[in-house]
């Protein structure tokens, strides 16, 4: 049995979405539209699955993918060749960068900047038994480019992950983890606690004609 084809999503005011893209995309078992908030911006090559309600301020690259039953808040940023798996929850603010791979089970909070080419993963032992189990990241973490993330795993608020590490155990608030495995130590004082709103919250691009400033109206 086909599944529908007829539009399955809800879109808000002044949204730019370019040709290519995929809103609403139908598999067995959904039960909702795509829903997303006022002033997205969506790039060509994108697919966003039924079931997934994003916020307001929503804005991704080119050939993102965003399966079903996630959930993402606002001012959202994911850029392009992203992967979220379904069954995922990502707080307001958060700036995903290029090809990153999210799987289910995942729970990102407010204000975490992502580095590009980061990994989670979601099963310790994949194939050889069934337990599924995303990592959680608490509010203003920093993830540097190329990092891994192991299942399971809890990273603290404000802690700082540099480039390149692989995280297999959990990260206590406030710590910079470096290395493979990665180590951790208290955040040195040159590195601020927290992300700034000012780099995360404004829904700006490089190579469009927007600028957006009302970001400062909302804190």
């Amino acid at each position: 049995m086909s599944l529908p084809t007829q539009p399955f999503h809800e879109v808000g005011a002044n949204a730019q979405i370019d040709p290519d893209v995929i809103l609403g995309y139908r598999y067995p078992g959904d039960s909702q539209p795509t829903r997303i908030g006022d002033h997205a911006i969506i790039r060509s090559g994108s697919i966003i699955y039924a079931s997934t309600t994003i916020g307001h301020r929503f804005q991704c690259g080119h050939q993102v993918l965003i399966r079903g039953e996630i959930v993402i808040g606002n001012r959202c940023v994911v850029h392009h060749k992203c992967t979220l798996e379904g069954r995922l929850k990502i707080g307001n603010g958060v700036k995903i960068m290029a090809h990153v791979y999210v799987p289910s089970r995942t729970t990102i909070g407010d204000y975490v900047f992502i580095g590009p080419g980061t990994t989670f993963l979601n099963a310790k032992y994949p194939m050889r038994e069934g337990t599924v189990q995303g990592a959680t990241i608490e509010e203003h973490v920093c993830i540097g480019g190329g990092v891994t993330i192991c299942p399971g795993v809890t990273i603290g608020r404000g802690s700082f992950i540099a480039a390149g590490a692989v995280v297999n155990k959990d990260v206590p608030p406030g710590m910079i983890a470096m290395g493979v495995p990665a180590r951790f130590k208290p955040l040195p004082p040159n590195i601020l606690p927290e992300n700034l709103m000012e780099q995360l919250l404004p829904q700006t691009d490089l190579f469009g004609a927007h600028h957006d400033d009302t970001w400062k109206d909302e804190l």
